[in-house]
């Protein structure tokens, strides 16, 4: 156990530090767009994953996305706020719209609460493409503004006006989240996990079944508007389209790469979001064909490894013990028989 502890660390680290310098060795510049935007997508996917630690599942990734969005945009664009305050605004916003909207969403369970979510995405998303001296509408909401340029320790100044800035810019923030997300976890993880095995036996020793749920549902939503603001600002334009970033279909996408990474572990969500993002831009001459290949590995991952790829390297190592085993039975059975 200390070291398999040790692995895991020691590929983390690793992992971490590969992100910190591919922009400077690779300077790929489609590259570092195409991880800046898995960035995103590893935040909101992990968002909706603690919303599902309680059991439920969203469909409203997009419209939640859409208020972080437009909130920052229009925060900085129309009244000139810093752009890191606006989008700490635009996470609060976010957050206060899902504990408003919470007390009714809360009051439906499985089924019923994926279709509220999604038709409380769908009137967000509606509103703000009708709303027209708001959002623009159809034309959508243009320069919105890069986050301040910062000077550190007064010797250094870092402005974020290209894509190579703005790539470190959203992987610490997304970093800082997803160590928020883990220690958050790790401190109301197991009454959210009570109520997903029972939410009638919860209740029964005490879990305030209801109000843990809330609560998820907000954290998750204040981080989903957080990465609606990272998308926002790092873009440069919005708009509230049935086919663009808030619409149902990203949500599905979202649900899509949560299962595939694996809900049941942190990095699951991570594994798969990652892996599913990437993937398009390599097969791109097939990109028509991505919802049925999408649906296609859901089944198989489904059937095949329940706890998505995250279990693949457990699997893989029971599957060699297994095999191993074989092996040596198939040999002491050739030997006894001579």
């Amino acid at each position: 156990m200390p070291n398999r502890k040790l692995t895991k660390s020691f590929t983390l680290v690793v992992f971490i530090a590969f992100m910190f310098l591919y922009p400077i060795l690779s300077r790929n510049m489609y590259w570092i767009h195409i991880l800046s935007i898995v960035f995103i997508n590893v935040l909101l996917t992990s968002s909706l994953r603690t919303i599902n630690l309680t059991g439920d599942v969203s469909l409203g990734t997009g419209g939640f996305l859409l208020v972080g969005a437009y909130g920052s945009a229009l925060l900085a664009m129309k009244l000139g706020l810093s752009v890191w305050l606006s989008m700490l605004l635009g996470g609060l916003m976010t957050a206060i719209t899902a504990f408003l909207l919470g007390f009714v969403v809360m009051r439906t369970k499985g089924v019923y609460f994926s279709i509220m979510t999604l038709l409380v995405s769908e009137i967000l998303r509606l509103t703000m493409w009708y709303w027209k001296d708001l959002s623009g509408g159809s034309q959508g909401l243009n320069d919105i503004p890069r986050p301040n340029a910062i000077t550190i320790f007064g010797l250094k100044t870092i402005t974020f006006d290209t894509r190579f800035t703005m790539y470190y810019f959203i992987l610490v923030i997304v970093a800082l989240c997803l160590l928020a997300l883990f220690r958050l976890e790790r401190s109301l993880g197991l009454p959210w996990t009570a109520l997903k095995k029972s939410d009638v036996l919860s209740e029964s020793i005490g879990i305030d079944v209801s109000g843990y749920r809330h609560v998820a549902f907000v954290i998750s939503c204040f981080f989903t508007g957080i990465a609606g603001a990272l998308f926002a600002h790092y873009m440069g334009l919005l708009e509230a389209s049935e086919l663009g970033k808030f619409a149902m279909l990203s949500s599905i996408y979202i649900i899509i790469y949560m299962v595939v990474g694996g809900a049941g572990s942190f990095w699951g969500p991570i594994l798969g979001a990652g892996l599913l993002t990437i993937m398009p831009e390599i097969f791109r001459p097939l990109k028509e064909y991505q919802p049925i290949f999408f649906g296609l590995l859901v089944i198989l991952i489904m059937f095949f490894m329940r706890q998505g790829l995250v279990s693949l390297p457990h699997n893989l190592r029971i599957g060699w013990i297994r095999v191993g085993r074989h092996l040596k039975k198939y040999a002491v059975q050739r030997v006894s028989s001579r």
